[in-house]
């Protein structure tokens, strides 16, 4: 047994210094990680599942379509897509933080699109929340169908201030009172689409948890802004038109 024991030792013994001269000579490679190139991958995929995401949801606003389950299922598919994109942009953004690198242009390049990237998995989960129409949740179907509102309703009041000094040379008490209400309602309209948009606003800032976005953070922001300032325009567009028109007294 004593000698066994001694045997068994010995080979043991050897094989452990057999094992640090192998690890001595065959030094472990680091494994390099190439920021810029794993962060390229995972922007590619990120923009492909918001573009697979964007084109279901255009069947709402741009087809006046509702949504199916398996246009849901597809979403839910893409949206796990959103996530590995955003969790790889994160631990890059981890790796340059450990490397004390927060001030380096890639930190720069990634902070936008990840922040970006946020947006689309809130947009997509909250879609996904609420599948009811039409008041279905995120951010792309109640902001593009609110946008559609407001040229629609831009573009009626721009057909009455064509019409204005034909329809006040008539000056036909009944027709002056119809317009006047027309105006008065795209007024009111417009009022409702800029509290609409601004919610929309609050609900990206919010949501991301940042007040301070913009539109170089998150694109849709500068849709939402633009909107609701094309929409506040009109508001005094209304009132002004409605000045021209003479308050002609309701028939008793």
């Amino acid at each position: 047994m004593l000698m066994l024991f001694i045997i068994f030792s010995c080979l043991g013994l050897g094989g452990a210094i057999a094992y640090k001269i192998y690890r001595a000579t065959h030094p472990t490679e680091k494994t390099v990680i190439d920021v810029a190139s794993d962060f390229e991958k995972a922007l590619d995929l990120g923009k492909g599942a918001s573009k697979d995401i964007l084109a279901i949801q255009t069947k709402v606003w741009g087809r006046g379509e509702e949504l199916k389950p398996e246009d849901f299922t597809a979403i839910k598919k893409s949206l796990g897509e959103l996530r590995e994109a955003h969790d790889k942009m994160k631990d890059l953004l981890d790796l340059l933080h450990a490397r004390g690198l927060d001030d380096s242009k890639e930190k720069q390049d990634i902070v936008p699109k990840w922040l970006q990237c946020k947006m689309w998995i809130l947009d997509a989960s909250d879609l996904l929340d609420n599948q009811k129409p039409p008041e279905y949740g995120g951010l792309n179907i109640p902001m593009f169908l609110t946008s559609d509102k407001i040229r629609k309703a831009k573009a009626a009041l721009g057909e009455i201030n064509t019409e204005k000094d034909k329809i006040i040379e008539r000056n036909n008490p009944e027709e002056i009172r119809t317009t006047r209400k027309k105006i008065s309602d795209l007024r009111e309209q417009f009022k409702v689409l800029v509290t609409k948009m601004q919610d929309l606003d609050k609900y990206v800032a919010e949501g991301l948890a940042r007040p301070d976005l913009s539109p170089k953070e998150v694109i849709e922001l500068e849709q939402l802004r633009d909107d609701a300032n094309q929409a506040g325009l009109a508001v005094k567009a209304a009132g002004q038109l409605l000045l021209t028109f003479p308050d002609v007294p309701a028939e008793k």
